[in-house]
């Protein structure tokens, strides 16, 4: 048994360490599905969004593991509560399970770190602007961008594309909707 098992709660930075690189994919999917579950709560797309945005900056710039201030990082998580959400976690993965698996390598290579990040973080833009309901598809977008990233799934990748591509279309609409509207 190794010591985070034996204690009775678990550091953020512990849990941070273990995942490292796919530390920054497993944190933007979670709140991805944050804001995809509470998207009707008035700008909460930017307190969702705003991490997202900084996690995909540190991909671009090339950082190995998501960083976090050292009292972020001391943060305690309860050994209970983190075991239940694994639990519960797990479950929703088995019912996706059959769907994901490895394909198209060479989309998940860690040399397009940096590319998935760049993707991700103009999806993070996206979603921190609060317009209501617009913010929802490029958190669909990077929900699919980090379950391909953790599951070496090239084919969720390129759907995380293809939504990123369709939400830039969306806002384009949009931006040329509301200038038609102020002339």
């Amino acid at each position: 048994m190794d010591k985070a098992a034996k204690e009775e709660s678990v550091s953020i930075g512990s849990i941070l360490h273990l995942f490292g690189v796919r530390g920054f994919a497993f944190l933007l999917l979670m709140l991805a599905l944050l804001n995809i579950v509470i998207f009707m709560v008035p700008f909460i797309s930017i307190l969702f969004g705003l991490p997202m945005v900084i996690l995909a900056a540190q991909m671009v710039l090339g950082f190995h593991a998501p960083i976090f201030p050292a009292f972020i990082r001391r943060l305690t998580i309860q050994r209970g509560p983190l075991m239940q959400g694994l639990d519960r976690a797990l479950y929703g993965v088995e019912k996706i399970e059959r769907y994901i698996k490895p394909r198209f390598l060479f989309l998940t290579h860690p040399a397009l770190t940096r590319m998935h990040g760049l993707v991700a973080l103009i999806m993070a833009v996206m979603v921190v602007l609060p317009i209501p309901l617009f913010n929802v598809p490029p958190s669909v977008g990077l929900a699919f961008l980090a379950i391909g990233m953790l599951e070496r799934d090239g084919i969720f990748i390129l759907i995380a594309y293809a939504i990123g591509t369709g939400c830039l279309f969306l806002f384009k609409s949009l931006s040329h909707f509301a200038t038609s509207r102020i002339r």
